[in-house]
């Protein structure tokens, strides 16, 4: 893991599968993660979406839903590691949870990563291509927009405390196309790959994209009520506006609102995520086997349903008029995994 507090840009074929130079401390966490955002002319409003999730975790026992995961990566192989690979389906009707959790064999190559799970789950590049199959039912192409640097794969790190910290790449926006189950589908794609070695705390987190071009990410993990981070990114499909002070409130249980703004010195914005679907995974571990430790794991498919994105200076305000429908997943995860 390598210092480095700025966004820096990457050549996703060379550093996605590259884990080489990564410590698995104890309660280290790799994870490779999918969301595709996939039109559906049934039901406009309400897009398909599939999460893919490529994981290992280096604690002896933890469970998952009802998955009792227990790994071994004693023996140093960073080309195979015990792992998990999971995934959700919303159709356009029904949300399918579990289409896919399973501990398994990871395999890893220098542009590829394999899961010898049922379904088979393949993640592989080839330039700026990312592959990505499950099973015979899915089988996708996402293509990188490297026009600016918040669509393109970039790559960040930070280090809180001795070897405990992060390291992410991202690729916030990629042209999606391929087949479900022989149809034909096109739409859009967000991946992260992260390394982790410190506990996860709560966080509310959300990634939307626009069919004008633009995107919007943001993230609030806290924790004991507590906020650790307070951003909002928005690319407006020309330039990048980070914002901070990240005020976030969730309305309802089920499929819940979250009314969220937040500014900086020359802009200010406003905006309400509307969830159409759920599913959740619930991960608990006891730390030297008797102190609990919980954390529920729930992803929204929603919508953008309001936004104002107002120049303070000028008065000039950008709304959905301005940047079309929206598509997106919002993040709300409860408790902690120590």
């Amino acid at each position: 893991m390598v210092r480095m507090s700025k966004t820096a840009a990457v050549d996703a074929e060379k550093q996605v599968f590259d884990i080489t130079d990564e410590h698995l401390h104890r309660g280290a966490w790799w994870w490779w993660f999918w969301l595709f955002f996939i039109e559906n002319p049934a039901a406009p409003e309400k897009p398909r979406q599939l999460m893919i999730l490529w994981s290992v975790k280096n604690v002896p026992v933890v469970d998952c839903n009802y998955l009792k995961i227990r790994a071994d990566n004693s023996s140093g192989s960073r080309s195979v590691l015990d792992g998990v690979a999971a995934a959700w389906y919303f159709d356009g009707e029904e949300m399918h949870h579990n289409f896919l959790l399973e501990q398994c064999n990871l395999h890893f190559k220098d542009s590829s990563i394999a899961a010898d799970s049922t379904p088979s789950a393949l993640y592989s590049i080839t330039g700026r291509q990312h592959n990505i199959r499950l099973g015979s039912d899915f089988e996708f192409t996402a293509e990188e927009n490297n026009g600016h640097i918040f669509t393109g794969p970039t790559y960040n790190s930070d280090i809180y405390y001795a070897s405990s910290g992060y390291s992410i790449i991202k690729i916030n926006h990629l042209k999606m196309s391929g087949k479900i189950r022989g149809e034909a589908v096109r739409g859009s794609a967000y991946f992260q790959r992260v390394f982790v070695t410190t506990p996860s705390p709560s966080w509310y987190w959300g990634i939307f994209h626009f069919e004008g071009g633009a995107a919007l990410s943001y993230f609030n993990p806290y924790l004991l009520g507590r906020s650790l981070k307070k951003t909002v990114s928005f690319f407006d499909g020309k330039e990048i506006h980070k914002l901070k002070n990240l005020e976030i409130q969730r309305i309802g249980q089920g499929l819940p609102e979250f009314k969220a703004n937040a500014e900086n010195r020359s802009h200010r914005i406003e905006f309400t995520v509307k969830s159409y679907s759920h599913s959740d995974w619930t991960f608990k571990r006891n730390v030297f086997g008797f102190i609990p430790s919980r954390l529920v794991y729930n992803e929204y498919p929603a919508v953008i349903s309001e936004l104002k994105f107002t120049n303070k200076e000028t008065g000039e305000k950008v709304t959905l008029n301005d940047l079309g429908k929206s598509v997106g997943n919002a993040e709300h995860a409860t408790g902690a995994l120590l």
